[in-house]
């Protein structure tokens, strides 16, 4: 009996110890069951939002829709304080697949000139090249020689010299695809009447007539009958004048036309949109303008101050507008900016520059604003650059150069770039390019 009533305990304490461990596996395996749910719920939000999310579009502003109408609900949200219920009428937009690239403005070096120059002309030939003519160099020499450069390639190649060096001349293009090089100066003769013409088929240069008057920094447009006025700069003995004369591209001869009011030095000009021709500053405040149809100048209102080295600009909206220069001497430098208004014969002024200048350049965008490069200023030479925006009188600071220059150039590109070249710089003469 007593060995009986011990394997009896013996078989419960057995029993007990079974189903205790029966019941820790059942726990284990509940544990783990657990633990490979919450590892799959984990993957798999690794896998929704990291390994398979979308990858974000490198362009700034992405917009496009299906080939098929989409509805477009316009939503009119109500007030937080309020219960109005949310109005969404619906419209159906046509198909439109659009992708809308916003770049930021850069400059990017280019290839180099083969020749450091300043005070040379630089024109956008219709093939889409730009012929950089003449200029002074490091050596105090005047330039003869010239040189094309191709947007595609970002390369410079040498082509014609002219038969003359100059600097601080003109140059315009024809009606025939050929460029007008006039006057200017040459350190060894002074000032110069000859004028030259550039063939780009050829790459060659042939003389054509003599201006009447010798003249160097003068203005030149050409006018709507394809005849190119010249007027004003500075003549022998460092004399300002006030004469003016054409350029008849079918006889290759000049006449002289009517004089301006004032004589003018430095002075700028832009053609209006009913022919006419402003020429405003050089030596003063005052502005006139040129009928080509009578060959008289009548003169218009005056600028708010006196400005020479400053550049003048038709804007797309038929007003000219004027920016920085030296009012006179070199304390006088200016960041105004004022708009000549044909239709009244009026200026207005506008917002000022971020910063004074003087020699800078002024080029028209695609997109109807006014890129400022460059110039001289109260610091010294400038790398600054900055866009007046027409529409809203305004200007804003936009990427500086690379290079710090004046008495550069700048050309817009067909491709809607603009090419700026040479000048002079901290460390002199520059024969660096650079792209905007």
């Amino acid at each position: 009996m007593h060995t009986n009533q011990v394997y009896s305990e013996l078989a419960t304490v057995n029993n007990g110890s079974h189903k205790w461990w029966h019941r820790r596996w059942v726990k284990i395996i509940g544990v783990f069951a657990i633990v490979l749910i919450v590892i799959a719920v984990i993957l798999a939000l690794v896998l929704n939002f990291v390994v398979f999310v979308p990858k974000k579009s490198k362009t700034d502003t992405t917009a496009a829709t299906s080939s098929s109408p989409l509805p477009t609900a316009i939503s009119t949200l109500p007030s937080l304080s309020t219960t109005t219920p949310l109005v969404t009428p619906t419209t159906t937009l046509a198909q439109t697949t659009t992708t809308i690239t916003t770049q930021k403005s850069e400059w990017i070096m280019t290839g180099n000139m083969s020749v450091a120059r300043q005070d040379h002309t630089a024109s956008t030939l219709t093939n889409g090249l730009v012929l950089v003519a003449g200029g002074g160099d490091p050596y105090y020499s005047t330039l003869n020689s010239a040189e094309l450069y191709n947007p595609v390639t970002g390369n410079w190649t040498i082509t014609g010299s002219m038969n003359v060096g100059r600097y601080w001349h003109t140059a315009s293009i024809l009606a025939n695809g050929s460029v007008l090089v006039a006057g200017g100066s040459n350190i060894n003769v002074g000032y110069l009447n000859s004028a030259e013409l550039y063939n780009p088929s050829t790459g060659t240069w042939t003389t054509t007539g003599n201006m009447s008057y010798y003249r160097g920094y003068h203005i030149a447009s050409t006018l709507a009958d394809g005849s190119v006025l010249v007027a004003g700069g500075l003549a022998p003995g460092g004399s300002s004048t006030s004469s003016a004369e054409l350029y008849n591209p079918s006889t290759g001869t000049w006449t002289t036309t009517g004089n301006m009011s004032y004589y003018r030095r430095y002075p700028e000009a832009s053609t209006l949109a009913d022919g006419l021709v402003l020429v405003a500053g050089g030596s003063d405040d005052s502005a006139e303008l040129y009928n080509p149809s009578t060959g008289t100048w009548t003169i218009t209102r005056n600028l708010s101050t006196t400005r020479m080295h400053l550049t003048a600009t038709t804007l797309t909206n038929g007003l000219v507008l004027v920016a920085g220069g030296d009012s006179g001497g070199y304390s006088g430098y200016l960041n105004s900016a004022e708009l000549y208004n044909p239709t009244t014969g009026t200026w207005i002024t506008t917002a000022n520059m971020s910063i004074a200048r003087y020699s800078h350049t002024a080029s028209t965008l695609a997109n109807g604003k006014v890129l400022i490069t460059g110039g001289s200023g109260n610091d010294g030479w400038l790398n600054s650059a900055e866009l007046y925006n027409p529409s809203t009188g305004t200007w804003t600071t936009t990427a500086n150069m690379s290079i710090a220059r004046y008495s550069h150039t700048a050309s817009t590109l067909a491709n809607g770039k603009v090419l700026v070249t040479g000048g002079s710089g901290n460390g002199g003469l520059l024969n660096s390019a650079e792209l905007y």
